[in-house]
């Protein structure tokens, strides 16, 4: 009897201690898991097309302020970003009115492109309905001046697409289009697929100077801004001026390490500028 006691408390504390270690390889698996992506799952697989819903996509003011751990075994560059979280904005100076060309008011927004000085300024209406105010600013690029300049003239937002094709085989995220026959786009600088890691080398840091093919290129943190919040509609003038004196960020410096990806693109799976 003693015997058979002592056998099933053995048998007991075996199945107890098993039963302890399965929990704990349980826990342990879905801690990695939830923890950290694989290198293959964050660069390698990543699908084309939307990463996030238009519904679901933010305004760039929900952009992190503290700045982001690089996915790297090598020590690099700050990633800090917080000097250029948002585009410029909410200053409440009175426009040049020159600048507002036969508006429609039926939009909330009214964009100028000043080629003089690449830069963009959605001016906001004040308390009469009249576009007075500057809303945000942002740094752009526009059409290389002695072979494709951006023409001048009023357009107005036709459609939304989060992918589309502002030049032959080049493709650019959260691109509005403004001119179906001379295809312009205000849209993100160009990548070579539609995946978010594959900027076409150079053209992110090009943003600011005249090079693009007549379309309006921005960094994606500024692009996705006008996505979300211009609507359809929504009148664009291009004028081969300077625009105001506001003072604009500079944009976040890329690591040649990590390539590919916008510094400001917070909204691809994978980016490693946003662990």
């Amino acid at each position: 009897m003693y015997r058979q006691n002592k056998d099933s408390n053995r048998i007991m504390i075996a199945t107890i201690s098993l039963c302890v270690v399965a929990i704990a390889l349980v826990c342990f698996t879905v801690m990695v898991y939830k923890g950290k992506r694989s290198y293959k799952d964050d660069f390698f697989d990543m699908p084309p097309g939307d990463y996030v819903s238009q519904s679901d996509a933010a305004s760039p003011s929900d952009v992190p302020n503290e700045p982001q751990t690089e996915v790297s075994s090598q020590p690099a560059e700050s990633t800090d970003i917080s000097s250029a979280d948002t585009p410029s904005a909410e200053t409440q100076s009175t426009v040049d009115t020159n600048d507002i060309l036969n508006p429609d008011y039926n939009s909330e927004y009214y964009v100028v492109v000043y080629t003089g000085n690449q830069m963009i300024v959605a001016y906001k209406k004040d308390e009469n309905g009249k576009y007075t105010q500057t809303s945000y600013y942002m740094k752009c690029s526009t059409g290389a001046l002695d072979t494709t300049p951006t023409k001048e003239g009023v357009y107005s937002i036709q459609k939304k697409e989060k992918w589309v094709s502002p030049a032959d085989k080049e493709y650019a995220q959260y691109g509005c289009l403004i001119s179906k026959e001379e295809n312009y786009y205000i849209c993100s600088a160009s990548y070579r697929k539609k995946t978010a890691w594959t900027m076409i080398d150079g053209r992110y840091e090009s943003i600011g100077t005249a090079v693009t093919g007549g379309s309006i290129q921005l960094c994606v943190r500024d692009a996705n801004w006008i996505y979300v919040n211009i609507p359809e509609g929504t009148q664009v003038n291009v004028v081969n001026r300077n625009g105001p004196d506001l003072s604009i960020k500079e944009l976040p410096k890329k690591i040649k390490l990590n390539g590919g990806w916008d510094p400001t693109d917070k909204w691809a799976r994978g980016n490693p500028y946003f662990s």
